[in-house]
């Protein structure tokens, strides 16, 4: 009797068996993303490349589909969810780069290649499996959630329209209908 209650406390308490994802961990996901922005601007200046990357984005949002389908999320609804993900990051290297224009940097980037990008591939699929977890126990995103959102994303240059725009995709975010 007492291995048994030892066992089924270990089971309780394992973080392996933890499937629920709170908003809050989501949302610090979605922040975590965002931060890198100030690196990837400071790379493509130092580096001269333009902001835009229209077949990196291409790449980044077909991936993030074929992932939302296998966990289970409606690929439409991920797909603009990245995409406003993606504008609010180009705002983000913009509006810093405009300040790099008055004060400059000397700081070494981060590698865009071997650092950055990784991260945020790595990023974008927790991102996923987060929406996956948290809609399988709370059904849906509520608009009541953004309070909360708007707290939780803290970047400099985020602004409280970008913010809108990204929640009112998150919210949009649905399961696939079950077959």
């Amino acid at each position: 009797m007492k291995c048994l209650l030892i066992f089924s406390l270990l089971i309780i308490l394992s973080p392996q068996t933890r499937a629920e994802v709170t908003s809050a961990e989501l949302f610090s996901t979605i922040n975590e993303r965002l931060s890198y922005m100030e690196d990837v601007a400071l790379f493509k200046k130092q580096q001269h490349i333009p902001i835009e990357d229209v077949e990196r984005e291409k790449l980044v949002i077909d991936r993030a589909k074929k992932a939302a389908h296998n966990k289970g999320l409606d690929p439409n609804h991920i797909e603009d969810f990245f995409k406003a993900q993606i504008a609010v990051a180009k705002a983000i290297q913009f509006r810093y780069r405009a300040d790099l224009l008055s004060l400059p940097s000397f700081e070494k980037p981060k590698d865009l290649q071997g650092e950055v990008r990784p991260a945020l591939l790595n990023l974008g699929d927790q991102t996923i499996k987060q929406m996956m977890q948290y809609i399988k126990t709370y059904g849906s995103f509520k608009p009541a959630l953004f309070s909360e959102f708007d707290a939780a994303i803290n970047i400099k240059y985020v602004t409280t329209s970008d913010k809108q725009l990204l929640f009112g995709t998150l919210l949009k975010v649905k399961q696939l209908p079950v077959k």
